[in-house]
């Protein structure tokens, strides 16, 4: 039965640059359940729950298995054979899980891929790209998305509805760097400009001389490489 409700779930070709990691949208019919489209390997970040801590600002820490569920956009954890999210998220320091580390930032979790003099992250999450509404002669037709932010609802419960009109949803990634206040911006070149305006002469030449794409996580890195460096 998996497999047939797998089946029903196309995926539409995306192309684009190999140069940036893309993932296939994925459109979920009229009548499925959302969560039945992303097996569990495309809806986690780790093939299994993993040991990790969750640690407080006041400087509690909680050690237990952990995942990271892009389509919820939650951190999970058992208990009692119940999958739970992280409650009280505001009050997270950082999570460590494995090797890596998250913060609970603008609303989402974000990875750590960069430490130095300030972090680099990466938002992952499963964005709701459009809706397809069919007529009475069963051709379909693009419409917005379900709602303002333009992706699923952070709460853990929206993947596991049933869809009543075909949706669109990509698993999308986003780069953001820190700031002077501790928060995180979008990392793009006019934030870079405004974060180091003293080397925006050197940072005009570095991207002049050196290709950069803000969509690929090696260039932004090297970049990050450069500006600690000043």
């Amino acid at each position: 039965m998996k497999k047939i409700v797998f089946l029903i779930c196309s995926f539409l070709t995306l192309t684009g640059s190999l140069s940036a990691q893309k993932y296939d949208p994925v459109t979920v019919k009229a009548g499925m359940r959302v969560v039945d489209c992303f097996p569990f390997n495309e809806r986690y970040r780790y093939p299994e729950f993993v040991t990790g801590r969750i640690l407080l600002k006041r400087g509690l820490y909680s050690d237990t298995k952990l995942n990271y569920n892009f389509l919820s956009g939650e951190i999970e954890y058992i208990k009692d054979k119940d999958t739970l999210a992280i409650a009280n998220k505001k009050d997270i320091s950082f999570v460590a899980i494995a090797q890596d580390t998250f913060y609970y930032a603008n609303g989402y979790y974000m990875e750590k891929i960069y430490d130095g003099s300030f972090k680099v992250v990466l938002k992952q999450y499963i964005k709701l790209k459009e809706t397809q509404k069919q007529d009475s002669y069963g051709s379909t037709s693009a419409g917005a998305a379900m709602n303002s932010y333009g992706s699923l609802p952070a709460n853990g419960n929206f993947y596991k509805l049933t869809a009543n009109t075909d949706l669109i949803l990509q698993r999308t990634l986003e780069y953001y760097i820190s700031d002077q206040s501790g928060g995180f911006v979008q990392y793009s070149k006019k934030n870079v400009m405004l974060l180091f305006p003293q080397y925006e002469d050197k940072i005009k030449a570095y991207l002049k001389s050196n290709k950069v794409n803000f969509d690929k996580r090696d260039d932004l890195i090297r970049l990050a490489d450069y500006l600690s460096a000043l």
